[in-house]
């Protein structure tokens, strides 16, 4: 520590020699015409603390006092004035000073005041007091929770009385765009009007946290199981004027959730499902020994036949069960819709060859390429299974006996979508079936069916992020209209497969 003594009278030497200080204080005497030196001279360096002397019969000692302040804000100035003069120390005060000392003045007045200014010296070291500190501080922790705001892992966004958003996080943005100013329940919800019961709202009347569930969709159509939890912004009066909302996705685990609910109930019915299918190949082998025994050729062909389509049944079951409870990640490629349907076309034609039914197909584009991202081998089982669904739709129809059927393969790309179209001239729906199909377990087809084609094919379109129209009369047949999007939505694209 350095201690600067500035003095302009060279008759007026302060006793300080008993200051415990002493040893760390530097003498300066100056003229009147010296006022405009350095305050360093004599000094190795810059002085923490510089006591100045005010002699009122010397002119500028004021003057000094606010040079080393405007040069050196830095410094502690002390100024030292008669007891005769308190009006110049309250001067030297409005020239810069801190503070100042009456004279005569003894040592321990001296420690006195020299221990005061290390005090300020400290504050001022490590709690900055000027405009612009505090306006720096301000920005760093600004910018640091802006950065916490952000790096939330959570749709987190500020909501006003009028239902607009005023502050929005980085993942909110990425979700569903930037869109402060405008209202939450247009941009959550793709609602034209408010909520029913709107929890931030209810935070932001009563003050109170609000906590439920609820389901949002992004920017690109895709549904996401929210927990919603809201808590209330104050102003400086305490009154609630926003609501601060958080939505933390847990569709994976709604998801697992039925997954898990619906396995339950799979296994029941599979389990009966199996034991129907085992029963009927018994009754095949049955038939094959008893051909074998009696050197009965016919009914060896018939339990071979019978046989052959219980193992046949088995083995999609199987297949079914492994896909539907199989978690995976979508693959996501760039495929030619043409090459697409020409490949599903010809796992599916065989059989519709073997029952004597006549496939139609046809493919145009309304663009340049026909190129559509998909996961090649889901989005193909889905098409294959529509595809046999039609073809049995045909074989079982008991009114249309005699006549063509036929079942046509359509698919249109333009510069969007994928537009395909599957139908037959076989059995047809009735309105009860046709409201269920989708539905898991659902089948129409007795003890032939395990309810899960269908319910699986309706999940890979909308893993696909696609729409299914399904059309059908009893006795006249059916159509289904898949539409696909040529390019999978970002927030979509990370998804594992939805059960």
């Amino acid at each position: 520590m350095k201690i600067q003594i500035i003095n302009f009278d060279k008759n007026t030497v302060p006793d300080i020699e008993q200051s415990r200080f002493y040893s760390q204080v530097r003498f300066i005497s100056m003229d009147e015409d010296q006022i405009q030196q350095p305050i360093t001279s004599n000094m190795e360096r810059l002085p923490d603390i510089s006591v100045v002397f005010i002699h009122t019969h010397i002119k500028g000692c004021l003057e000094k006092i606010a040079t080393i302040t405007k040069q050196h804000i830095q410094i502690e100035i002390i100024a030292a004035v008669d007891k005769e003069n308190l009006e110049t120390g309250v001067q030297s005060l409005k020239s810069g000073a801190s503070d100042f000392m009456i004279l005569p003045a003894t040592a321990a007045t001296f420690d006195l005041y020299i221990s005061r200014a290390l005090e300020r010296l400290y504050l001022h070291k490590h709690i900055c007091f000027n405009e612009n500190c505090y306006k720096s501080r301000f920005a760093r922790s600004q910018q640091s929770y802006q950065q916490l705001f952000n790096e939330v892992p959570c749709f987190v966004f500020v909501q006003d009385r009028d239902y607009q958003i005023t502050e929005a996080n980085r993942k909110f943005e990425e979700y569903f765009g930037r869109h402060l100013g405008e209202y939450c329940f247009g941009i959550c919800k793709n609602r034209d009007e408010p909520c029913r019961d709107c929890p931030a709202q209810k935070t932001i009347k009563s003050g109170a946290n609000q906590v439920s569930e609820m389901e949002i969709i992004s920017s690109d159509g895709v549904k996401h199981v929210v927990l919603f939890q809201s808590a209330p912004i104050r102003d400086l009066t305490g009154q609630v004027t926003h609501a601060l909302v958080m939505l933390t996705d847990i569709t994976d685990s709604r998801r697992l959730e039925d997954h898990l609910t619906s396995l339950g109930f799979m296994i029941g019915s599979i389990s009966h499902g199996i034991k129907g299918l085992l029963t009927s190949m018994d009754g095949g082998l049955y038939l094959m020994d008893s051909g074998f025994k009696f050197k009965n050729p016919q009914k060896i062909q018939n339990g071979f036949q019978i046989t052959q389509e219980m193992n046949s049944r088995i083995k999609k079951l199987v297949l079914d069960i492994l896909y539907y409870t199989k978690t995976r990640t979508m693959e996501w490629e760039q495929v030619s819709c043409r090459s697409f349907m020409e490949e599903t076309l010809d796992m599916v034609t065989m059989k519709a060859k073997k029952h004597g039914i006549t496939v139609a197909h046809k493919f145009e584009t309304l663009t340049l390429d026909d190129k559509f991202e998909i996961d090649r081998n889901s989005l193909q089982a889905a098409m294959i299974n529509f595809l046999e669904n039609a073809i049995e739709a045909c074989v079982d129809d008991p009114v249309t006996k005699g006549r063509q059927h036929t079942i046509g393969f359509f698919a249109r790309a333009d510069l969007e979508n994928i537009v395909f179209r599957i139908q037959d001239n076989g059995l047809g729906m009735d309105k009860a079936t046709l409201k269920n199909i989708f539905t898991i377990f659902f089948s129409s087809k007795g003890n032939k069916g395990t309810g899960l084609g269908l319910f699986i094919s309706n999940k890979v379109i909308q893993q696909h992020r696609g729409q299914i129209e399904v059309d059908s009369t009893k006795d006249r047949g059916s159509r289904f209209v898949i539409t696909i999007p040529r390019l999978v939505p970002p927030t979509a694209r990370n998804l594992k497969r939805i059960k």
